[in-house]
């Protein structure tokens, strides 16, 4: 994907009469004896080098007809998922006891296509979760937290090479559900996550098909509300800069797979 940027068709068929020019070059020379004659020239060699240095010509021709295969239009499948798991529990007197626990779980499929061979855009749905169970009261409180949203965002890619650094724009939406349940009492809320941020990261394509792509965030704006069910108001957290709560993922390795 990184690796194999895309290129206009006359591009294709220029470069495509470059490599049968190297192989009707290849036609036209002759062997005699321990020589060969290129264009009327008589060249001396060995059997091993000229098979030698024929071979890295074909392999060379070979690539260079592989690194053709155009780009534009193409679309390229990703995702992701996460599971984590944590436990607290409290000392006294060398007796331990359990006072919480708590899972979180997600599920991201992503799809992408190139706008152009530097600009891609892509479309990701998030389905994500959360249990947290806290025993250090008399009665335990467990909340759970359901979300289902999207993310959207555009990259600008550097380079020709397999490795391509880029630059990039993101926003995400997560609307969800809480519910927490205190004993027999149970509150259920509306809650609302916005990210927006700008990141940075690099694709390098293993081959044709499969790309290996890292990124982090470095300056982003994150926007959370709560509003419990019945009420009329609702609680807002934002932030804006370079700090962890406002950029998602500090930093992420994810493989996409090129249609």
């Amino acid at each position: 994907m990184f690796g194999h940027p895309d290129i206009s068709a006359a591009k294709v068929r220029q470069n495509s009469r470059k490599a049968n020019s190297c192989f009707n070059n290849i036609r036209k020379i002759i062997i005699r004896d321990n020589k060969f004659l290129y264009h009327g020239k008589s060249i001396h060699y060995s059997k091993e080098s000229f098979m030698k240095k024929t071979m890295i010509l074909l392999f060379s021709a070979t690539l260079f007809n592989l690194s053709l295969q155009a780009q534009k239009g193409s679309w390229f499948l990703g995702g992701a998922v996460g599971l984590s798991t944590g436990q607290n529990k409290e000392e006294t007197n060398g007796n331990t006891r359990e006072t919480g626990k708590s899972s979180t779980w997600s599920f991201s499929p992503e799809i992408g296509h190139f706008l152009t061979d530097r600009v891609q855009a892509g479309l990701a749905i998030t389905l994500a979760g959360s249990k947290t169970d806290n025993q250090s009261n008399p009665i335990n409180t467990i909340s759970t937290q359901k979300s289902l949203g999207a993310t959207i965002y555009t990259r600008y890619l550097f380079g020709k090479e397999a490795f391509r650094p880029y630059i990039g724009i993101k926003v995400s939406a997560l609307p969800g559900n809480n519910k927490t349940t205190t004993g027999s009492n149970v509150q259920e809320a509306k809650t609302f996550n916005f990210l927006a941020n700008i990141n940075a990261g690099f694709g390098y394509g293993i081959n044709n098909k499969f790309t290996v792509v890292g990124s982090f965030g470095f300056l982003g704006y994150n926007l959370t509300t709560y509003k419990p069910s019945g009420s009329n108001t609702k609680y807002k957290t934002s932030s804006f800069g370079l700090d962890a709560s406002s950029l998602g993922e500090r930093f992420n390795v994810g493989f996409y797979y090129t249609l």
